[in-house]
């Protein structure tokens, strides 16, 4: 189930990279390189267009799989290697012994 919400995680976030870099509906669109149009391909007469829906919904997706990741990390099965193999304490150097006190003429 972990494994299958981490790969539904990173699609997620490709798609919602390449919906917003190539098809977003700015003058410099990307799909302006491939001959134009890239304005006039998704808008809609509503004013809301697909691509803004599609968007929301994969980012909607992404903040709900985040969620789910933080809380089946949290779970004991899923520990750190810290928590596994903790530091071992090392015995303290030995101190140096003490300069002898100067002698007074």
């Amino acid at each position: 189930m972990y494994n299958l919400i981490v790969i539904l995680h990173v699609i997620l976030a490709f798609v919602i990279i390449i919906s917003i870099v190539v098809f977003q509906t700015s003058k410099g669109s990307a799909l302006s390189m491939f001959g134009g149009g890239g304005d006039s391909l998704f808008n809609a007469a509503s004013g809301t267009s697909f691509i803004k829906k599609f968007t929301a919904v994969a980012a909607g997706l992404f903040a709900a799989t985040s969620l789910l990741l933080t809380i089946f990390g949290a779970n004991n099965r899923f520990r750190s290697v810290v928590q596994e193999y903790p530091l071992q304490q090392q015995a303290a150097p030995a101190q140096p012994a003490p300069a002898p006190a100067p002698v007074k003429k």
